[in-house]
């Protein structure tokens, strides 16, 4: 009975002293949100946003610019980049909070895959960090860049990061999607991408240089494999979010079609006349819900990849005459609506298969589980396959609500 009392005691005693046993003092780190990754003259270069710790007090008289501080670390790799950061700050760099890792543009070129193997390997890195890469420009160019009403710079870009849900012109991937699509043989991976523009001067009441630019995440980055081999713009990215079924919210702005009033034989394509003055009457619909689904289909040997886009919204604006309380008329806004989406989507995936000859949207993994002994076949030539595939569209849109008023605004009273 002695022994087990005193084995117990023992036991109580071991786990209360080992608890704070590889603490981390806050006044010895410097905690950073925000990464930049560069390849100059073969070195990577690494660059650190930290944030400056001050009380309240000081914070309040600290100008805007000094509530970080931006370090760089050169080595052969990131960690020895890490490791090098020590030799010249005062604090180790902490990545547990880092939200956002930006890419250089050679830095992507060059090939990710076994540069950022620390970023997955590190139990202090988070994998939900979003990777992006800075269009036309080295990471830490675009870094230090405020715009908005963020103190700090790196929230300032998470916010434009999160307005994604708003806009679906851009795109947001983290480490571990990224690395799922780079380990599946029926998808290439795709980025967000960061660009550094200049900003328009209104009164010009600040001479600071940061408030010349401001940062665009509009667009995407493309990728074979692990290197970065062309961008999309705005509109294709909408379209790849379209086809990947992750357009949750955003706007679709669409003209009626000019012969529109012909409903025997519906002619959606615009008059060239009304395309090159581009005097067109645009429309608006606020997206609320969307369904994508995407299938493969072999007849007679032809594969056939069929996207089937289902969405639902609100007209928030309308610059046409059409009296909204018809419902052949609001019948006739759908179908221009899906049209608009239905020639963006066929835009993007033009360019995929025309330009890329890349499978970006991940067709490859639905052949694969639909028809696994054809996969087998053809899995080492599937991009080259999808460039060559057929594909059929359809897209159905819903008009739930007009606003408040049925009668537009250039309604001119009397007609």
């Amino acid at each position: 009975m002695k022994k087990v009392l005193l084995l117990s005691i023992f036991l109580i005693i071991t786990l209360i002293l080992t608890g704070c046993w590889n603490a981390t003092e806050l006044n010895n780190i410097g905690i950073t949100l925000l990464l930049g990754l560069d390849i100059e003259n073969g070195k990577v270069v690494l660059t650190a946003e930290v944030i400056n710790p001050t009380s309240a007090k000081e914070k309040t008289s600290m100008e805007r610019d000094y509530v970080v501080k931006y370090v760089q670390g050169i080595g052969n790799n990131i960690f020895e980049a890490f490791r090098d950061i020590t030799l010249k700050f005062d604090r180790r760099i902490f990545v547990a909070h880092n939200k956002v890792i930006i890419l250089g543009e050679e830095f992507a070129k060059k090939g990710l895959i076994k540069e950022i193997d620390l970023l997955s390997r590190d139990n202090e890195e988070r994998e939900t960090a979003y990777l992006f890469v800075a269009k036309g420009a080295k990471a830490y160019e675009v870094m230090g860049i405020n715009n908005g009403l963020e103190e700090i710079p790196a929230n300032y870009l998470l916010k434009l990061i999160e307005n994604y849900k708003l806009n679906p012109k851009a795109m947001n991937i983290d480490i571990i999607h990224f690395l799922k699509d780079y380990y599946d043989r029926g998808i290439e991976p795709t980025l967000g991408i960061i660009e550094k523009k200049n900003k328009k001067q209104i009164m010009k009441m600040s001479n600071t240089s940061n408030e010349k630019y401001e940062l665009s995440i509009l667009g995407s980055a493309v990728f074979n494999k692990d290197r970065l081999v062309g961008y999309l713009d705005g509109n294709d990215t909408k379209g790849l979010n379209f086809i990947k079924g992750r357009v949750k919210h955003g706007i679709i702005v669409f003209p009626i079609p000019e012969t529109y009033m012909d409903k025997e034989t519906v002619n959606f394509f615009l008059s060239k006349d009304k395309i090159e003055n581009k005097d067109l009457d645009l429309n608006t619909l606020d997206i609320t819900k969307t369904k994508t689904k995407n299938d493969i289909e072999i007849i007679d040997g032809n594969i056939i990849l069929k996207t089937n886009i289902v969405l639902r919204g609100m007209i928030w604006e309308i610059q046409e005459d059409i009296d909204m309380t018809k419902l052949e008329n609001i019948k006739i806004l759908e179908d221009a609506c899906s049209y608009a989406v239905e020639e963006g989507v066929r835009s993007t995936f033009m360019k995929a298969q025309n330009e890329f000859r890349m499978d970006i949207f991940g067709f490859g993994d639905i052949f694969h589980r639909k028809y696994p002994k054809e996969w087998a076949k053809i899995k080492h030539n599937w991009n080259e396959i999808f460039s060559q595939t057929d594909v059929e569209i359809e897209v159905k849109t819903n008009i739930i609500r007009t606003g408040l008023t049925n009668i537009p605004a250039n309604n001119v009273k009397g007609d």
